[in-house]
């Protein structure tokens, strides 16, 4: 546990149709009181293909997402999403009611999970005038992400019915094999570390080291379907007002539950299929240098009390915290990668030196020119 862990090249990636130039302009088509002008720019700035090819009559789009069909519409000056969810059994309806309320209260934000017949559907709906680009991308994420996961969920736990049929192509035989390794040696490291910072008490280094392995597994694996939902669910505690040691405990029973999993099982949670929006937003070099700024802080104090192992932690712990979150443009991705593939297997020490190195170049205002 003297050396740093070893990064690993991603074996799948999650894609992106983002363009990311038409944001701003769809912004200030908004703020010129040109709402449906800027929708439809947004529209482009999302998934140009889907926008133009999904536009069912005017004004009223059906966009394939994984399971989901989203249905957007503007009528009167009213902007509306309907997304149908999941079929419900007839013998598990409180559960499933329950799990519901738990989502609108604890996960949603804007949108909710409605009951309609025998069927749950996501809503929300506003005026034009409120349709900003920023919140109106933050709701379709938010129904479209949690929609394609937890209808896995409630398939998997309550025999919930799926409404469509995923069109999915699985990856190569090859490719799963090394996800599959990869995903073990990912988990090993990481119990392995926590277990030898746990007997010296450094309970905050053990959140961080299973936290990044997590979003690590999201980075370097691109999974889908249930062991994306779950990832997402372990990965939440990472942000939780828990105490620690509670926050570790389920952090450690997920760690529990993952290398639980069946080979089959994890062979089916990777695979292509069409998604209108992805679960990572896109930002430029400026934003995700102020994601990166309390890591960079912190990293600063480990440098004055010469702490090489947390310094090189907060460094590791804040590129898989952006990778996780954001489509981080390649200037800052290669710089990430080749400072942490140069630390592997190195000592602490060596390893906090070429990590400091790299935080006060890219957190340079210069690095975003």
């Amino acid at each position: 546990m003297d050396l740093c862990p070893a990064f690993i090249d991603p074996v799948n990636r999650y894609e992106s149709k983002l363009d990311r130039d038409l944001y701003r302009t769809s912004t200030k088509q908004f703020e010129d009181g040109q709402y449906e002008t800027s929708f439809r720019t947004f529209m482009n700035y999302v998934n140009r293909e889907m926008a133009e090819g999904c536009e069912i009559e005017p004004k009223r789009w059906q966009l394939p997402h994984g399971s989901l069909v989203v249905d957007m519409s503007i009528k009167d000056d009213l902007f509306e999403i309907k997304v149908p969810f999941i079929k419900l059994p007839a013998d598990r309806l409180a559960p499933i009611l329950r799990r519901s309320l738990d989502i609108n209260t604890n996960v949603l934000t804007l949108s909710q999970i409605k009951l309609s017949d025998d069927g749950l559907y996501f809503h929300y709906s506003c005026p034009m005038a409120l349709a900003e680009p920023f919140k109106i991308y933050g709701i379709i994420r938010e129904i479209c992400i949690n929609g394609d996961s937890y209808d896995d969920e409630f398939i998997e736990e309550f025999g919930a019915e799926a409404l469509r049929e995923k069109q999915v192509t699985y990856l190569p035989e090859d490719v799963l094999e090394k996800a599959w390794n990869q995903f073990h040696q990912i988990l090993d490291e990481a119990m392995g570390y926590d277990e030898y910072f746990v007997a010296k008490r450094w309970n905050g280094l053990c959140v961080d080291i299973l936290g990044y392995a997590l979003m690590k597994i999201d980075y370097s694996l691109a999974p889908q379907g249930y062991l994306r939902s779950k990832l997402e669910k372990s990965i939440s505690w990472l942000w939780s007002r828990s105490p620690t040691e509670e926050v570790l405990a389920n952090l450690r029973q997920d760690f529990k539950e993952f290398k639980s999993i069946e080979k089959e099982k994890f062979f089916k949670d990777f695979y292509r299929t069409t998604f209108f929006i992805h679960a990572k937003m896109s930002s430029e070099i400026e934003g995700c240098q102020k994601a990166l700024a309390g890591r960079y802080d912190w990293a600063g104090q480990d440098k004055a009390r010469s702490n090489h192992l947390g310094l090189t932690v907060n460094y590791i712990y804040g590129a898989y915290d952006l990778f996780y979150k954001f489509f981080v443009p390649t200037k800052l991705e290669e710089e990430l990668q080749r400072t942490m593939e140069a630390c592997s297997n190195k000592t602490w020490k060596e390893a906090s030196e070429l990590c400091w190195t790299s935080f006060q170049k890219i957190m340079d205002p210069a690095f975003a020119s």
